[in-house]
């Protein structure tokens, strides 16, 4: 499909991943007067980086995820992308939360599953685990 020259919308989404969803419900709670066109080459929506088998199809606290917490020579860990990350997965829950009180997620049990983490660490020297559930 492609747009005429009449169409004219105020927003156009590449993609009909979890992200173009999440920013297209955005932007029209913050402005519903936006138009928004989504475009998606699949046969389906969230069938690449969403899609269960290529996405852990998880919502990241950064409490746990290691990658997040790299080591530094001095042997400190470095924690500002861990912090960073758990700032922007809970805005995303105050926007889940906003969904839900205002009847657009019907069934909240259906879409949010607390799940628990663990991160185990081994090696020639002993690192701390760490256990966290995401979305407490």
């Amino acid at each position: 499909m492609s747009l005429s020259s009449t169409d004219s919308p105020d927003v156009v989404l590449i993609g009909a991943g979890i992200m173009s969803a999440t920013l297209g419900t955005l932007l029209k709670e913050l402005d519903p007067s936006l138009s928004v066109t989504l475009f998606e080459s699949l046969h389906d929506c969230a069938q690449e980086s969403s899609q269960g088998w290529n996405n852990a199809g998880t919502g990241h606290a950064a409490n746990c995820e290691l990658n997040y917490t790299p080591q530094r020579d001095d042997g400190s860990v470095d924690i500002a992308k861990a912090l960073k990350v758990n700032t922007q997965f809970d805005l995303s829950r105050q926007l889940w939360a906003q969904l839900v009180r205002k009847g657009a997620i019907p069934d909240p049990q259906a879409f949010i599953h607390a799940c628990p983490h663990l991160s185990f660490v081994w090696g020639r020297k002993t690192l701390p685990s760490c256990v966290s559930a995401i979305g407490r």
